[in-house]
């Protein structure tokens, strides 16, 4: 119980969790065009690309919501408690996304819990071998993709990940392997991560 309120859970968690669902309810199938180095100078972008954003910085302070030196020299197995609340965020954000795409009809909503995956192994992966700076990885990333990571106008290049469709199987291979290699990452740095 402790360990959830150092964590901020009910603050941090919730509220991330409520604006991905809402910005999924919002955004769902819309798109925009948005400047990019690729060949036609602009790219089509869907919206809900964006949308795991807030959801991954609200688990990245929540994960940083520490007692550094309890939990370091604790006898308690932190590490792991740390681990099963990031699974259960994007349990719950997978749940959530397709509930949404199923609700609204929307193949790029069921998406979103994919790409919630994906950045959340990218941002504790991040953490790990940069520190802190290194969470902000998953925006990075995501600018990467609209400024560089698409062929043409509406075709990413499949390093993309997160504007794939939902029915792409290397997109769900490279979320599950990108989450398992973050989700590694952090139980090895969890006690000395500061």
């Amino acid at each position: 119980m402790w360990w959830l309120l150092t964590r901020r859970t009910h603050l941090f968690l919730a509220l991330g969790t409520a604006v991905f669902v809402v910005l999924l309810l919002l955004f769902q199938d819309r798109s925009s065009a948005l400047p990019s180095f690729g060949s036609s100078g602009s790219v089509t972008v869907r919206l809900s690309v964006f949308v795991p954003i807030p959801l991954v910085a609200a688990l990245m302070m929540s994960l940083d919501s520490r007692l550094k030196a309890p939990e370091i020299t604790g006898v308690r197995r932190i590490d792991l408690r740390d681990a099963a609340l990031v699974l259960s965020v994007v349990t719950v954000a997978v749940v959530a996304s397709y509930a949404a795409g199923v609700l609204t009809g929307s193949q790029v909503a069921r998406a979103a819990g994919r790409n919630v995956a994906f950045l959340s192994g990218l941002m504790l992966l991040g953490r790990a071998l940069f520190g802190q700076g290194g969470a902000l990885l998953p925006t990075a990333w995501v600018m990467a993709v609209v400024l560089v990571g698409f062929r043409t106008t509406a075709d990413p290049y499949p390093w993309t990940i997160v504007p794939e469709p939902l029915s792409a199987p290397h997109a769900a291979a490279g979320a599950a392997l990108m989450l398992a290699l973050g989700v590694l990452a952090q139980l090895r740095t969890s006690r000395t991560y500061t």
